[in-house]
Protein backbone atom coordinates (compact mmCIF):
# COMPACT_ATOMS: atom_id res chain seq x y z
CA UNK A 1 0.00 0.00 0.00
CA UNK A 2 1.81 3.29 -0.88
CA UNK A 3 1.31 6.40 0.91
CA UNK A 4 -1.39 8.60 0.29
CA UNK A 5 -0.55 11.78 -1.42
CA UNK A 6 -1.32 15.44 0.16
CA UNK A 7 -4.90 16.13 -1.97
CA UNK A 8 -5.88 12.40 -0.89
CA UNK A 9 -4.89 13.24 3.05
CA UNK A 10 -7.12 16.78 2.95
CA UNK A 11 -10.13 15.07 1.29
CA UNK A 12 -9.80 12.07 3.35
CA UNK A 13 -9.96 14.31 6.23
CA UNK A 14 -12.91 16.44 5.22
CA UNK A 15 -14.80 13.07 4.24
CA UNK A 16 -14.56 12.04 7.88
CA UNK A 17 -15.67 14.99 9.05
CA UNK A 18 -18.67 14.65 7.19
CA UNK A 19 -19.21 10.64 7.57
CA UNK A 20 -18.11 10.90 11.66
CA UNK A 21 -19.62 14.62 12.61
CA UNK A 22 -21.64 16.82 10.34
CA UNK A 23 -22.87 15.62 7.15
CA UNK A 24 -25.31 19.09 6.81
CA UNK A 25 -21.78 20.42 6.15
CA UNK A 26 -22.56 19.23 2.59
CA UNK A 27 -26.24 19.18 2.37
CA UNK A 28 -26.74 15.80 2.90
CA UNK A 29 -28.32 12.88 5.66
CA UNK A 30 -26.67 9.53 7.40
CA UNK A 31 -28.96 6.71 7.03
CA UNK A 32 -29.28 4.70 10.67
CA UNK A 33 -26.85 2.63 10.22
CA UNK A 34 -24.71 5.48 9.25
CA UNK A 35 -24.35 5.41 5.59
CA UNK A 36 -24.52 8.03 2.84
CA UNK A 37 -25.59 7.92 -0.96
CA UNK A 38 -22.38 8.15 -2.21
CA UNK A 39 -23.42 10.33 -5.25
CA UNK A 40 -24.82 12.59 -2.56
CA UNK A 41 -21.55 12.69 -1.34
CA UNK A 42 -19.77 13.73 -4.32
CA UNK A 43 -22.04 15.96 -5.22
CA UNK A 44 -21.71 17.65 -1.99
CA UNK A 45 -18.49 17.89 -1.76
CA UNK A 46 -17.85 18.88 -5.06
CA UNK A 47 -20.36 21.54 -4.50
CA UNK A 48 -18.27 22.67 -1.51
CA UNK A 49 -15.50 23.66 -3.56
CA UNK A 50 -13.25 20.07 -3.27
CA UNK A 51 -12.86 18.00 -6.36
CA UNK A 52 -13.46 14.58 -5.98
CA UNK A 53 -15.17 11.83 -8.12
CA UNK A 54 -15.62 7.89 -7.83
CA UNK A 55 -12.38 6.84 -8.78
CA UNK A 56 -10.29 9.54 -6.01
CA UNK A 57 -12.87 8.41 -3.62
CA UNK A 58 -12.36 4.29 -3.86
CA UNK A 59 -8.73 5.15 -3.52
CA UNK A 60 -8.98 6.89 -0.64
CA UNK A 61 -11.16 4.05 0.98
CA UNK A 62 -9.01 1.41 -0.43
CA UNK A 63 -5.72 3.34 0.78
CA UNK A 64 -6.41 4.74 4.32
CA UNK A 65 -4.23 2.70 6.64
CA UNK A 66 -6.69 3.27 9.52
CA UNK A 67 -9.62 1.39 7.27
CA UNK A 68 -11.99 4.64 8.27
CA UNK A 69 -14.50 3.71 5.41
CA UNK A 70 -16.33 1.13 3.76
CA UNK A 71 -18.82 0.88 0.83
CA UNK A 72 -21.77 -1.51 0.69
CA UNK A 73 -21.59 -3.93 -2.01
CA UNK A 74 -22.55 -2.21 -4.87
CA UNK A 75 -20.43 1.01 -3.43
CA UNK A 76 -23.89 3.10 -3.71
CA UNK A 77 -23.34 3.82 -0.17
CA UNK A 78 -20.45 4.49 2.14
CA UNK A 79 -19.83 4.77 5.75
CA UNK A 80 -17.04 5.55 8.48
CA UNK A 81 -16.40 2.63 10.61
CA UNK A 82 -15.68 4.25 13.76
CA UNK A 83 -15.68 7.53 16.36
CA UNK A 84 -19.01 8.79 15.36
CA UNK A 85 -20.54 11.55 17.34
CA UNK A 86 -23.95 10.78 15.36
CA UNK A 87 -26.10 8.31 17.07
CA UNK A 88 -25.50 5.50 14.46
CA UNK A 89 -25.57 2.01 14.62
CA UNK A 90 -22.10 0.73 12.69
CA UNK A 91 -24.22 -2.96 13.54
CA UNK A 92 -21.24 -4.39 15.01
CA UNK A 93 -21.51 -8.06 16.20
CA UNK A 94 -21.21 -8.92 19.68
CA UNK A 95 -18.61 -11.63 20.11
CA UNK A 96 -17.44 -13.63 23.28
CA UNK A 97 -13.71 -13.27 24.13
CA UNK A 98 -11.35 -16.45 23.74
CA UNK A 99 -10.92 -17.95 26.76
CA UNK A 100 -7.28 -17.77 28.21
CA UNK A 101 -5.65 -19.94 30.27
CA UNK A 102 -2.26 -19.23 32.13
CA UNK A 103 0.46 -21.56 32.53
Amino acid sequence: MKNQNNKDVELGKFISLILRHKPEVIGISLDKNGYADVKELLDGINKAGKEIDIITLERIVKENNKKRYCFNEDKTKIRANQGHSLDVDVELKIAEPPTMSFR
